[in-house]
């Protein structure tokens, strides 16, 4: 991941994939779990909290200020995926939902400043932007089609 078009194309990549994998599933499928006691919906609903909690990351950067907001402690994220797989919403309206939230995170990515981006040559590591994109993102998505994919491959046999 170098810069800002490459991290961003690469997080739509992997976002159509997801999508496609689940965009013409009935109401119904959503309830079924299948990631651990999770189902469609949950799943949406936690991914979906952590791009709205990264979208406000992606503001704060852009002001010059910490990703995190003051006080607030991303390292356990347990709690938090529990608040947000307890948001879920019904059916098809969590992607409906799921959509609005990567549409926030994707526009508060596009809104970082370039330099915010690619490989910090003093650190050898990626720059903020592209470590936002990675963790709640890319990332995120890598974590989740294997076992999105094994769910729906289970449907079909």
């Amino acid at each position: 991941m170098t810069d800002k078009q490459d991290a961003i194309n690469e997080l739509d990549a992997a976002r159509d994939r997801f999508r496609s994998s689940i965009a013409d599933l009935p109401d119904a499928a959503y309830s079924e779990t299948w990631l651990g006691t999770w189902n469609l919906s949950q799943v949406l609903a936690h991914m979906a909290g952590w791009w709205r909690e990264m979208a406000g990351g992606f503001e704060r950067v852009g002001r010059g200020e910490r990703p995190a907001p003051e006080g607030v402690d991303y390292s356990d994220p347990q709690p938090w995926n529990d608040r947000f797989s307890a948001a879920a919403k019904p059916g098809t309206a969590a992607l409906a939902d799921w959509d609005a939230a990567y549409d926030r995170y994707r526009s508060a990515a596009e809104a970082l400043d370039d330099s915010l981006y690619g490989i910090d040559p003093e650190k050898g590591r990626p720059r903020i932007g592209n470590r936002l994109l990675q963790g709640a993102g890319i990332g995120h998505f890598e974590e989740h089609q294997p076992d999105l994919d094994a769910w729906l491959a289970s449907r079909k046999g």
